[in-house]
């Protein structure tokens, strides 16, 4: 059991937060905007595989910036016990939302895609996940939501030197694989 105050909680939780909210529209507009443009380069001839993973390798990179720039916004106002754990929560988080958001911008137009990242990262990761909220711990059902193994990974590795959320972890990992899977599937 922890007792802290609000304010490092609240540095812990929000790079998530905004992780899921830049990482999921990165995913909205950069597989948005290169539909059309990837049809036309499977047509020239290229592989459709060779098109994905292409665009997954930008949507990465994004990602990864974004974790690298929210990380170091972070450390200027707040330092994880753990710092590993902690990363590899964000790393997670955004993964998982850059890949939400590719969904999204391939089967929603702009806007709706938009919307749709901005109301599940706040209500999975700004509320039902948020340990400023209730008791301290989600309720059972958040477990279902894609942003509960890697909050819990990256609460514990801002609070604990050691490490407590190997399930959540693992329940992360399940999760990145099931929605890489389903752009994989979506974008061919």
């Amino acid at each position: 059991e922890i007792d802290t105050t609000m304010r490092p909680i609240h540095g812990a939780v929000m790079a998530g937060n905004a992780i899921a909210f830049v990482a999921g529209l990165c995913g909205v507009f950069v597989m948005g905007s290169a539909l059309a443009g990837d049809r036309r380069l499977v047509i020239a001839g290229y592989r459709a595989g060779e098109v994905v993973s292409a665009r997954l390798v930008v949507l990465g990179a994004a990602t990864a910036l974004v974790v690298a720039v929210s990380a170091l916004v972070t450390a200027a106002n707040f330092s994880p016990a753990n710092w590993p754990a902690f990363i590899v929560g964000l790393v997670l988080i955004g993964s998982m939302y850059a890949g939400i958001g590719a969904l999204a911008g391939a089967v929603l137009d702009k806007l709706a895609a938009t919307y749709l990242i901005l109301f599940l990262a706040m209500t999975d990761l700004g509320i039902v996940q948020n340990p400023m909220f209730g008791d301290g711990t989600p309720d059972g059902w958040a477990v279902v939501l894609p942003g509960h193994g890697p909050s819990r990974v990256m609460v514990d590795g801002a609070f604990s030197d050691s490490f407590h959320a190997s399930a959540e972890l693992w329940l992360s990992f399940g999760w990145v694989v099931a929605i890489a899977v389903c752009v994989a599937v979506v974008l061919r």
